[in-house]
């Protein structure tokens, strides 16, 4: 039937239908799903994109004001015009419209937005109607039609005079804003993720795998984190954060809708990673309170609680049962100062056995999964932010490496048939969930933004755990008798990182994923002006550093093929890439000289090698290698010096870029850890964590002096900070808010095999 929708049709059954569609110019768009249909691969339109959208429909040819657009979106909130503009920046990516020669979107200086394409309103694949736009030819090719699997198909319009197609558009566009508006709401109000949640759940992947039937289990304000799912399937663990007690608590419900129940009745402790037995009626946990960290087991529907042993690094190490039930597969250091390494711990004889494997000294192995069967252990390599996914067998023979993505892995298991591996990663944007295939390696995208997945054994389905933190860029002024309260700069409704103020302190550009990707973005300290640097849809930008006269910011661009090293000049954006493409850019910098740079690449752990290079991209470049197996890495411009962190050893170490030998400077400053930076020859850290707090510390590599300077009562994300010239204040980004939920899914395999 044609869509010539009735006045006298009940607007409910209108507003319950979830897969209204809009043909717009050469797009189709599906905003039940918040996807464009005709590019599978672009990322799903936020609900706010959407809204602006249907807005620019319900209005079309005709010109919006910024303010009509801003309080109908956002009715009843105060956002930044910013937001607006980000909404329709998303809008003209998902269309590849260009906004100097507009095909959809026009923007009308000074005033507003005009959506110039003609639209049809589809809902099957016999037809619909057309929303007659200002300015077009009456006689303009009609646009196609979608059938229910999104394949684009000639549509049917029966014939009718401009009034009556007109009268007929006045009923649709009535009910179908309302129909979206609805299904908008319902999407955020009833057990689902929301716009950032989910990607394009639901279409295959590349390797042939899809989530299905995506819903969030949770819901209440707080965070909800590191879910697991009982054996069978009915039951799930997971922390949430006391707000009587202020503790991390653990709970246990079942996975349909249920009270909380509280595994054990402590009150004055942390808890967290709960991991389930076998058989379901046991749940291992990490617990922490004064004097340091152990590990527990109590019964899964409480009681009978046992302490195991001591642990390190709270809420970092996952651990695993063995098959039999008897013990646990966790990681420990192996030797004092060397890596982790995967060990067994016997609940009855609570001693630890380091497993033989093939593995050097300085490898930092972690998080160990047994399979299914119980034949493979899968266990993550590499401190973060650059891991990669193992898999070898039970007794330890066979380890081969199945990832190659030297990323954030949060999280990781096993498929129920023990073919494959879902796992969290942010190796082509923000932390997502993915599919490896055990057989060929293809590593598939299911779509769906999430982390710290887990499996059930009885069934298909995937718990796991949906990021809603917010962290904001911020000022903190440095203060000894008290600490400051974080001032936010640049506010948005996205999450921010990787400060780098500019060498004069007129400026800082950080990473943020506003544009619901991972880009560049400079705030001016003196106007309060925030604009984008990059603004790719594809292609994530991160690790920013800026030259040393202040034109030019160098960073690290990261796609599904590769990663490479740029320069971008701040005043005119253009960008120039400094590596080949065979280097796998871990991170860069600018180093003294003209046209030279640190470069760090390889595949992670102490494959990584730090390189002076001069030159690149030209005949005459030349490559110094300085160090390998580095991690972080900074330049003290006035001793012509590299300092920089391992992979595989905790500590500061230095190496002059004119030579010479490699010289440890502190072992105050974690492996890996970004809390680190170098100001006028001390290095300022962040040590002394706590839950919710930590210090900034001075150290004077010559003297060994080391002092406190703060002491935060906030956390700053990846413990990141850029110190002003005026050493006054910090530029960080705390975490404003944390509203992690725990979603599920079904994960499916597309394809026969």
């Amino acid at each position: 039937m044609n869509l010539h929708v009735s006045l006298q049709r009940e607007t409910d059954e209108l507003l319950q239908r979830p897969n209204l569609r809009l043909r717009i110019g050469e797009h189709v768009v599906d905003l039940g799903a918040l996807r464009v249909l005709t590019r599978p691969d672009h990322p799903r339109l936020t609900s706010k994109a959407a809204a602006v959208l249907v807005e620019l429909v319900r209005h079309a040819g005709n010109t919006l004001t910024r303010d009509e657009l801003l309080d109908r979106v956002w009715k009843g909130r105060c956002p930044t015009p910013d937001v607006l503009t980000q909404a329709v920046k998303e809008l003209r990516r998902a269309f590849d419209d260009d906004q100097r020669t507009p095909r959809y979107i026009e923007t009308i200086p000074k005033v507003g937005y005009r959506l110039l394409a003609r639209v049809l309103v589809v809902e099957s694949h016999d037809g619909g109607v057309f929303v007659e736009v200002e300015g077009l030819p009456s006689d303009q090719d009609a646009p196609a039609a979608v059938d229910g699997g999104g394949v684009a198909t000639a549509a049917r319009v029966e014939a009718a005079s401009p009034r009556a197609r007109r009268g007929a558009l006045s009923a649709v566009l009535v009910l179908g804003v309302l129909a979206l508006a609805s299904v908008l709401f319902l999407r955020q109000r009833h057990d689902a993720p929301d716009a950032r949640a989910v990607a394009t759940a639901g279409a295959p992947s590349q390797g042939g795998w899809r989530a299905l039937d995506l819903r969030a289990l949770t819901s209440a304000p707080g965070a909800e984190r590191r879910p697991r799912i009982a054996p069978d399937g009915t039951r799930i663990a997971f922390g949430i954060l006391d707000p009587e007690t202020g503790f991390d608590r653990i709970v246990v419900r079942s996975i349909e809708p249920s009270q909380n129940v509280h595994l054990t009745p402590g009150r004055n402790s942390h808890e967290a990673l709960p991991a389930w037995s076998p058989d379901g009626t046991r749940i291992a946990f990490e617990r922490l309170q004064q004097p340091g960290c152990t590990m527990h087991v109590a019964a899964s529907l409480g009681g009978g609680e046992r302490d195991i042993r001591g642990c390190s690094d709270f809420r970092a190490n996952y651990y695993d049962w063995t098959p039999d039930g008897r013990g646990l597969v966790t990681s420990d250091r192996a030797s004092p100062g060397g890596g982790r390494a995967i060990a067994m711990l016997d609940l009855d004889r609570e001693g630890l056995e380091f497993l033989a494997y093939e593995r050097a000294d300085d490898d930092q192995d972690l998080d160990p999964r047994f399979s299914p069967d119980g034949r493979l252990i899968a266990f993550r390599r590499g401190l973060l932010p650059y891991s990669d996914l193992y898999v070898m067998a039970a007794d330890g023979s066979g380890v081969r490496r199945v990832t190659h993505v030297a990323a954030r892995i949060r999280g990781h298991a096993w498929t129920r048939d023990g073919r494959a591996l879902v796992f969290g990663s942010d190796h082509d944007g923000p932390t997502s969930l993915h599919v490896v295939d055990l057989d060929d390696g293809v590593v598939a995208p299911l779509g769906v933004v999430g982390e710290f997945p887990d499996t059930s054994r009885a069934d298909d389905r995937v718990v796991f755990e949906i990021p809603r933190t917010q962290s904001v860029l911020s000022r903190i002024v440095l203060s000894t008798d008290a600490p400051s309260a974080p001032v936010a700069l640049a506010p948005s409704t996205g999450d921010d990182f990787a400060p780098a103020v500019s060498p004069d302190g007129s400026r800082v550009v950080f990473v943020s994923d506003r544009s619901r990707q991972h880009q560049l973005w400079l705030h001016d300290f003196a106007s309060g002006e925030v604009r984008p640097l990059t603004d790719s849809a594809n292609t994530a930008v991160t690790a920013p550093s800026w030259t040393l006269d202040g034109r030019s910011v160098v960073a690290v661009e990261r796609d599904r093929d590769a990663r490479r090293l740029v320069e971008i000049d701040v005043a005119t954006l253009r960008r120039r890439v400094l590596t080949a493409p065979s280097d796998n850019v871990l991170t860069g910098m600018p180093a003294i000289d003209a046209d030279s740079y640190l470069l760090v690449s390889g595949n992670s752990g102490r494959d990584n090698r730090l390189e002076l290079v001069r030159n690149p991209g030209l005949p005459q470049e030349s490559r110094q290698l300085l160090a390998e197996g580095v991690a972080r890495v900074q330049l003290d411009a006035a001793s012509r010096s590299a300092y920089f962190t391992t992979s595989a050893e905790r500590g500061l170490f230095r190496i002059a870029l004119d030579g010479g030998a490699v010289e440890p400077v502190s072992n105050a400053i974690t492996a890996l850890s970004s809390g680190w930076q170098l100001v006028d020859g001390s290095v300022w850290y962040i040590a002394d964590i706590e839950v919710d707090s930590a210090r900034l510390h001075a150290l004077d590599p010559a003297s060994g002096e080391d002092r406190v300077i703060t002491r935060f009562d906030a956390i700053l994300r990846d413990l990141a900070f850029s110190v002003m010239p005026d050493r006054r204040s910090i530029i960080g980004v705390p975490f404003r808010s944390e509203d992690t939920d725990v979603g599920v899914f079904r994960l499916e395999r597309a394809d026969t095999r």
